[in-house]
């Protein structure tokens, strides 16, 4: 997920927790539920980003235990160097994922 979506994410949350704040000082039921509802969205579209960077990041995993594997049996040290790196940089991004 990008720096970018993380902000937009965030901004609507914000949005959604004013609409609610005003609609409770208002008396407005509906403004009130307009900013829950607002709130849960971002929630959501954050998840669904988190989910979406977690499955990326496994396969980039997996991915390089298979060249490593590969490398290990036909001897070659180059393959199996870069399945260990890959799987490295799928295991840190999956770290800043959290």
């Amino acid at each position: 997920m990008s720096v970018g979506d993380k902000i937009k994410h965030a901004a609507k949350g914000a949005k959604g927790k004013a609409k609610e704040a005003a609609g409770k000082a208002t008396d407005n039921e509906h403004l009130e539920a307009d900013g829950r509802a607002e709130q849960e969205q971002a929630r959501a579209q954050h998840a669904a980003d988190k989910a979406k960077d977690t499955a990326k990041n496994v396969g980039q995993q997996a991915e390089g235990k298979a060249k490593q594997v590969a490398g290990a049996v036909t001897d070659d040290e180059g393959l199996e160097a870069k399945g260990k790196g890959e799987q490295l940089a799928g295991k840190a991004k999956q770290h800043l994922n959290k």
